[in-house]
């Protein structure tokens, strides 16, 4: 009996676990959407993004309070968010058929609260570049590399 409450425990944590995770990939996706409509109109932006916050504080998030600049996933110390640049590149370029200057991919990364330097982008466009995930469509634009399309389309 022992064992299938072992089980259970073990569902239940990776359900969690899987559970955050797309949680986290949502919420990256919704300052991506709420960040391209401050650029285009900063009080909508402003607007959108407070009701964000203020949802995700009803529903119990306890990172994210009333008045927080950035939603809860977005907020975290920069010491936990410098592995989340490269996939948030890539879910800016995913949205982009035809590419992104790297001084857009620069504000949106900004706006966003990773602090991250001009040239310390280019270095890390320059390496998912020679991995294969973009490819370089113009000088300074960057897009996902087919491969990278395909790999996110499959899982």
């Amino acid at each position: 009996m022992s064992a299938g409450f072992e089980q259970n425990a073990e569902f239940l944590a990776l359900a969690a676990r899987e559970a955050r995770d797309e949680t986290r990939r949502l919420l990256a996706r919704l300052e991506i959407v709420i960040a391209g409509l401050a650029a285009k109109d900063p009080a909508a932006g402003l607007d959108l993004r407070r009701s964000a916050v203020e949802f995700l504080a009803s529903a119990g998030d306890g990172v994210a309070r009333r008045g927080d600049a950035f939603l809860s996933v977005v907020g975290r110390p920069q010491s936990e968010r410098a592995s989340e640049i490269e996939p948030m590149i890539v879910e800016m370029l995913e949205s982009e058929a035809g590419g992104m200057h790297v001084d857009a991919v620069f504000e949106m990364l900004t706006e966003m609260g990773f602090e991250i330097t001009k040239g310390n982008l280019s270095v890390k466009l320059h390496r998912m570049l020679k991995a294969g995930r973009l490819i370089s469509t113009a000088r300074g634009f960057y897009a996902l590399s087919t491969m990278e399309r395909a790999r996110r389309q499959a899982g």
